[in-house]
């Protein structure tokens, strides 16, 4: 998983944006600990739900409810011009996309693999 940044390591995104990235990790959090197939799907991207049906051979609603993610509380929140990252407490991470529905996750269930970042990116259980 890869994540253009196009700021400083600081970020550049505006707090409106923070808190609505914040509200989307949020929102697929409680869809997944509540089994609502249907909400958690919502907040994923266009790409992310098709991957995910191909990859399972059935719709996003019932696929993402059998991905084994362990929810999390959101501790931090970088925005990057049109991307940004939810780190968890669980020690996941979360990738967020900016597009024509408003921000939302393209990767999810990511946990950061050893080494360097740039050559061992995050591994994630549900990405596009």
């Amino acid at each position: 998983m890869l994540l253009a940044i196009g700021c400083g390591s600081a970020g550049c995104g505006a707090g409106t944006d923070v808190a609505a990235v914040r509200a989307v990790s949020e929102r697929f959090s409680a869809a997944v600990k509540a089994q609502d197939g249907e909400r958690a799907c919502a907040q994923l991207t266009p790409q992310t739900r098709a991957r995910l049906e191909k990859q399972e051979q059935r719709q996003c609603r019932e696929a993402i409810t059998g991905v084994r993610l362990e929810p999390g509380s959101v501790t931090r929140v970088q925005v990057y011009v049109l991307n940004a990252i939810v780190e968890l407490s669980n020690g996941e991470a979360e990738f967020l996309e900016q597009g024509q529905e408003g921000w939302r996750l393209s990767a999810v269930g990511c946990t950061p693999q050893k080494g360097k970042p740039v050559d061992h990116p995050y591994d994630c259980q549900v990405e596009d």
